[in-house]
């Protein structure tokens, strides 16, 4: 697949309780683009960290939106310790439903695609969980690239206690758990660039870890309601989350979902096999949007 120009822009799209999400757009207005894919980034990433995401779907034939989540990206003029805060985990279901609404308001006869890696792939599965099912029937597909459901060395029953009582007495205390790059990525080049990213991050409040230890919780339990057809990739090396979680999370969602095991590390997109990765991305949706 080659790459074609593209037109990229930065957008605010407004949410539903009056904040603003930053998005990037890659040829939203393309009017021969197949379909939008909304990405969402994992924990401490950002939107522009995605871009190289964007392109390659770019390749295939499709456009973009990529927002940077709460608690992540350029924070707002003015905010202090905004970095892993989230009003709550709602929001983030909330965000994606506006940033749907911004989709098609530009793109009106295009499909919409999620996409989501680790923790974004959390949010989407949640969001696509709980919203109702009339609501669901805009989106034609998902891609679950290795979904943070449960942690490689999951909380033990005394932090879990600690964590809901700060949640409950201190929800924006925040604490630094950054990952090491070099559990992301096997490709050296590309596990350094996070060490030079200056928006990359650890912070992570009581209110935000909570929430998305819970939503990986719910989505487990709640995968026999998974409602579209879901392109599910996991790394053979993952020691950032937990694969056994995401076997039985695609074993009871059923032939809804498709799973495939990379020779990878977490970020399968920024690690050896993204390439094959890719292609399988690209010829999923194309197969889940033609009759749409």
């Amino acid at each position: 697949m080659e790459r074609g120009e593209l037109t990229m822009k930065r957008i605010n799209v407004p949410a539903k309780d009056g904040a603003l999400i930053s998005a990037v757009t890659i040829d939203l207005d393309d009017s021969l683009k197949k379909a939008v894919v909304i990405i969402c980034h994992g924990f401490g990433e950002h939107s522009g960290a995605y871009i190289e995401v964007g392109e390659e779907l770019q390749k295939g034939g499709f456009a973009s939106i990529i927002p940077d989540l709460r608690g992540h990206g350029t924070p707002p003029e003015g905010a202090k310790k905004w970095h892993g805060q989230v009003p709550n985990y709602q929001c983030f279901i909330d965000d994606i439903v506006s940033l749907t609404k911004t989709a098609k308001q530009i793109a009106p006869e295009k499909p919409i695609v999620l996409y989501g890696h680790s923790m974004g792939a959390n949010i989407i599965i949640n969001t696509l969980l709980k919203l109702p099912p009339e609501e669901t029937t805009v989106y034609s597909c998902a891609i679950l690239e290795t979904p943070w459901l449960e942690l490689y060395r999951p909380p033990g029953s005394l932090e879990m206690k600690l964590v809901k009582v700060l949640n409950i007495i201190a929800p924006r205390y925040r604490f630094m758990r950054k990952l090491n790059h070099e559990i992301l990525s096997s490709d050296p080049e590309r596990a350094g660039g996070y060490l030079i990213d200056p928006l990359y991050h650890g912070y992570i409040s009581m209110r935000m870890g909570t929430g998305l230890i819970d939503g990986g919780k719910y989505a487990i339990e709640n995968a026999p309601c998974f409602p579209i057809p879901a392109f599910l990739a996991y790394a053979d090396t993952d020691r950032v989350i937990s694969n056994k979680a995401i076997k039985e999370f695609a074993e009871k969602a059923g032939d809804i979902v498709t799973i495939k095991e990379y020779d990878s590390m977490h970020a399968i997109h920024n690690d050896k096999s993204r390439e094959l990765f890719f292609n399988d991305v690209v010829a999923f949706i194309d197969s889940h949007i033609i009759s749409t």
